[in-house]
């Protein structure tokens, strides 16, 4: 099953990817003398060590986190399986195995947290940053996200409690 973040938030996710890549090639245009034409290979050839210690230190970061933020943008979500649950998050994807998740649930800060158990029964707790809204959200973007996010934290929550009757899932081995 696979439970992917709203369409609006996918797409903010990539469009602040896309935005970072700008920043990163615009810095190296700005430091490289490139603003009144287009970037080139040349640039490069002809810049001093300073100027491309600046390019290296300031836009090939840039470039790389917007570029993994573009990628994952359709990733963001849930995926699960019987073996595991890949929460996707915007940098990593955090697995956690079916067979440990105990609950899922919502914080009173309105984040959503999947709960878990290691090995050795310590509690553990992975956040969900595909369905969880920050405070600071605007009313009328709240009103689009929450009721898609709550349908998907319930459909993830069903899943995961026709997981644990079906026997294969024990949260307390």
């Amino acid at each position: 099953m696979k439970l992917r973040a709203h369409p609006i938030v996918r797409g903010g996710l990539a469009l602040s990817g896309l935005a970072l890549m700008a920043l990163g090639l615009l810095w190296s245009a700005v430091v490289l003398g490139a603003e009144d034409s287009a970037l080139r290979l040349e640039h490069l050839v002809r810049a001093s060590p300073v100027e491309l210690g600046a390019v290296a230190v300031v836009s090939v970061p840039l470039l790389a986190v917007g570029v993994v933020r573009v990628a994952r943008a359709p990733l963001f979500g849930i995926t699960c399986t019987d073996t595991e649950v890949r929460v996707h998050k915007v940098m990593w994807t955090r697995r956690v195995p079916t067979e440990r998740i105990t609950e899922i649930r919502r914080t009173w800060t309105g984040k959503i947290d999947l709960r878990w158990e290691t090995t050795e029964g310590w509690p553990r707790w992975t956040r969900v940053p595909a369905f969880s809204l920050p405070l600071t959200t605007r009313r009328v973007f709240r009103q689009w996200l929450e009721p898609y996010n709550d349908q998907c934290v319930a459909t993830l929550r069903g899943w995961i409690e026709q997981e644990t009757r079906t026997g294969r899932t024990n949260p307390h081995p």
